[in-house]
């Protein structure tokens, strides 16, 4: 009897320890350690990255091996195999993403809008002018409305419009201002001579254009060392219009009916080291995160701004020095990065943002 029931104990646990192993699951290995490093997205010594942007799951580069003069734009994937390549037959500038979404190759000449079927990257041209006019001044779009500006990097005050593409009527949004340097740049007419001034009046009324912005180009203020072009970006975000007015230090938004919902006081662009001020602000597009960009000692850093108070909630710095092309994904950043004094060629970098 004693027997029996220790055959039944050991069956027992014999089953228990099958029923165990069964549950058993074996995990990825996931390298921890004390240092932060940032990830490499891609790279090779064959060639340089010089710009990159996303699509879908996978990420369309510039590159070039010397040169832009004879650059490539490539798809590839996150196991960072080149699925197909083209070449670009004008002098690469840099990559661009429209209103609609469309990644474009901006050359020295022309203009090349990136097409994607089966994954096979190729180019089709676009008239310059025609995309200068009429794709460039675009922002974004909420349903039937198409967002632009009249943006002039040359003139202290710019104004947002909303085109309405079912009856094509155009309304204005929000203008913007620089208050102090729009009084200095109205004041060039006056330093004018005489003969100058008549000049300027001439031109003015022969091109429909106020005097004051003539005089302006012919003395040349807005290339003087004194001179910031205005940066006052606008985001749609959750169906919100989101304005960041640093020149009345608000962040404005509205509705889809253009009605003023809320203005938070905003100071983030007015640091102790006014130099470490970028002028730029980055959406995170997947999480609606929004972060304002400083530099200091060749290290940037990305400072979370919470829309509701218009405070920095959070700073995080960048790895590596001088980095170029910073974007936000998914709270990963990204750059385009090569070691100082190194052999390596540019690689497309990316890195988890820990406020």
């Amino acid at each position: 009897m004693r027997f029996v029931k220790f055959i039944l104990l050991v069956l027992s646990i014999l089953l228990s320890l099958n029923l165990w192993a069964q549950k058993v699951v074996i995990l990825k290995e996931v390298p921890i350690t004390a240092e932060r490093k940032a990830d490499t997205v891609f790279g090779t010594w064959r060639f340089s990255v010089a710009d990159y942007e996303f699509y879908e799951e996978n990420m369309i580069l510039l590159t070039y091996t010397r040169s832009l003069s004879s650059a490539k734009i490539m798809l590839v994937n996150e196991e960072q195999k080149i699925l197909s390549s083209f070449n670009i037959p004008d002098e690469a500038l840099k990559l661009y993403r429209d209103y609609m979404g469309f990644v474009n190759v901006l050359c020295k000449e022309k203009v090349f809008r990136v097409k994607i079927s089966n994954n096979q990257i190729s180019l089709a041209s676009l008239p310059v002018e025609e995309f200068n006019a009429k794709i460039t001044p675009c922002i974004d779009t909420i349903g039937e409305k198409i967002y632009f500006s009249n943006y002039s990097k040359d003139y202290p005050e710019f104004t947002y419009y909303a085109f309405n593409t079912t009856d094509s009527s155009v309304s204005p949004l929000k203008t913007i201002t620089d208050e102090e340097q729009l009084k200095e740049y109205n004041m060039e007419y006056y330093f004018l001579k005489p003969k100058e001034k008549l000049y300027a009046r001439k031109l003015a009324a022969e091109y429909n254009v106020d005097k004051h912005r003539i005089a302006a180009v012919m003395s040349g203020v807005t290339s003087s060392i004194f001179y910031t072009p205005l940066y006052a970006p606008l985001y749609i975000i959750n169906d919100t219009i989101v304005v960041f007015d640093h020149y009345s230090n608000s962040i404005l938004s509205y509705n889809k009916k253009h009605e003023l919902i809320d203005s938070v006081f905003i100071d983030y662009h007015h640091p102790k080291s006014w130099r470490e001020w970028k002028h730029e602000v980055i959406l995170d597009k997947e999480n609606n995160n929004v972060y304002a960009l400083y530099q200091k000692n060749g290290y940037y850093f990305l400072k979370h701004i919470d829309l509701k108070t218009g405070k920095i909630t959070g700073s995080f710095k960048l790895l590596n020095r001088y980095v170029e092309h910073i974007r936000v994904k998914g709270d990963y950043v990204y750059y385009v990065y090569r070691p100082f004094e190194s052999l390596q060629e540019q690689f497309v970098y990316k890195e988890l943002i820990r406020n």
